[in-house]
């Protein structure tokens, strides 16, 4: 069934907002779209759903963690429903459902889903899937901070020497992945090896972004709070 202009518009409002970062004036919008998109196309289907997921996204960036858990649960329930348990969105959606649950310190059940995911997607994709390697980023880095230090370590180090080898480093996975390796090496007391990847990971920023953009001032300041100046 295709959508009326009215929604289409409005989705290209909201997604606008998104765009440009304004999460909370996007935010009710997209709570109208949803339930417009609901009424058109029913509660299951793929663009319903995937409205629910982005929903769990934007209340996630804004901090409301409970409704964050709440809408990812009944996306991932939804999509589970209608596309089966190991689809790779039905997965990637449980990957942001365990994020969601881990911030909220529900940090056992966040990691026990977080830890499925990531074995049906090596199953199912491959170690060099996107969705596989953004998996094994953020399970890295919650085994690192609260269950396995050598375990989690040893993910975030496997997945930065992937996506440097399969995307390059101006890529923003391999950019991301960096950043984590960089934090988990100097909490490990390698702070040499850490100091040199941020060092690294600033030039390109710069390089990309330029010297005034967020991502590159972070990491210049995360830099001096290791004892190292750059210009």
């Amino acid at each position: 069934m295709d959508l009326p202009q009215d929604v289409l518009d409005l989705g290209d409002r909201v997604f606008g907002l998104l765009e440009d970062g304004l999460d909370e004036e996007a935010e009710p919008e997209l709570r109208t779209l949803l339930r417009q998109v609901e009424r058109h196309l029913g509660r299951d289907a793929p663009g319903t759903v995937e409205l629910y997921d982005v929903l769990g996204g934007v209340l996630y960036r804004l901090h409301r963690l409970p409704e964050s858990e709440a809408v990812h649960r009944e996306a991932l329930t939804r999509y589970r429903r209608s596309l089966g348990p190991e689809d790779p969105i039905t997965l990637a959606c449980a990957r942001n459902l365990a994020t969601a649950l881990v911030m909220r310190g529900e940090i056992e059940e966040g990691t026990t889903l977080l830890e499925e995911t990531f074995r049906l997607l090596t199953d199912r994709e491959g170690p060099d899937d996107p969705d596989t390697l953004i998996t094994a980023k953020t399970l890295g880095s919650i085994l690192f901070g609260h269950y396995d230090r050598p375990r989690g370590l040893a993910l975030l180090e496997d997945t930065h020497a992937r996506c440097l080898r399969l995307f390059g480093r101006d890529d923003e996975l391999t950019l991301d992945a960096c950043s984590d390796l960089a934090a988990a090496l100097w909490e490990s007391d390698r702070h040499t090896e850490a100091a040199q990847l941020l060092i690294g990971l600033f030039q390109d920023y710069y390089r990309l972004a330029g010297w005034d953009h967020p991502l590159t001032q972070q990491t210049r300041e995360r830099l001096f709070r290791m004892g190292v100046r750059v210009n």
